[in-house]
């Protein structure tokens, strides 16, 4: 089944608010989990884990642009359809 961005969007911000107990309010599509959300290597190892598991994806790689909450989103739906292209 294939996710619509905002569905992704707002299954990446479940996720973000549930492990790095952050208000959903603080996430917006700028929002940069670093720099404003305090996500430390610690836990973006542990976002990594969680996105691939919940999306079946591969581990997403520590690039800096995906720091950026509409980057990471893009990048999974990217890496969502790589998988599914490779199903078909």
């Amino acid at each position: 089944m294939k996710m619509e961005e905002n569905q992704v969007y707002d299954k990446v911000k479940e996720i973000l608010v549930d492990y790095l107990r952050v208000n959903e309010n603080e996430i917006n599509p700028e929002t940069n989990l670093v720099d404003e959300l305090c996500a430390d290597s610690i836990a973006l190892v542990e976002l990594g884990f969680r996105f691939s598991e919940t999306f079946s994806i591969p581990m997403i790689e520590g690039d800096s642009e995906l720091f950026i909450m509409e980057n990471l989103v893009a990048h999974i739906i990217k890496l969502m359809n790589k998988e599914i292209d490779s199903i078909i």
